[in-house]
């Protein structure tokens, strides 16, 4: 894999790529590849994609709850495991409340997932 000397430069084809789609698009990694290598990108680009990808927050995956479709980073599906095995009665509530406050994704801010955890730890 290549090294980038700058990692916000993408390769011209990369950038070119990203630009033919429209911002915030939404797709699995496999469609992203699959798109990417019928643009022409080469492993080297489809790499780059996807760390570009991830540390701009938009390699998402689909996730079904409260009668919708969500599209979810790795970190922020990671966040809905937790939640719901600390909140297994109302987890999508809780979920969509953290959505709200925007905090989804983010453990360290979850505070009332903080006290459930401490919570649950003396009970057991």
């Amino acid at each position: 894999m290549t090294n980038y000397i700058n990692t916000m430069e993408l390769d011209e084809l990369t950038h070119d790529f990203l630009s033919s789609l429209p911002s915030h698009t939404h797709m699995s990694w496999t469609e992203w590849q699959k798109e990417a290598e019928a643009y022409g990108l080469d492993e080297n680009q489809i790499a780059e994609l996807q760390q570009y990808l991830e540390a701009n927050k938009q390699l998402t995956s689909p996730m079904r709850f409260a009668g919708r479709q969500w599209w979810l980073t790795k970190q922020e599906i990671e966040h809905v495991e937790l939640i719901k095995q600390y909140f297994p009665t109302n987890w999508e509530a809780e979920v969509q409340d953290r959505m709200q406050s925007k905090v989804l994704g983010d453990t360290n801010k979850d505070w009332r997932l903080r006290e459930q955890s401490k919570a649950k730890g003396l009970t057991q």
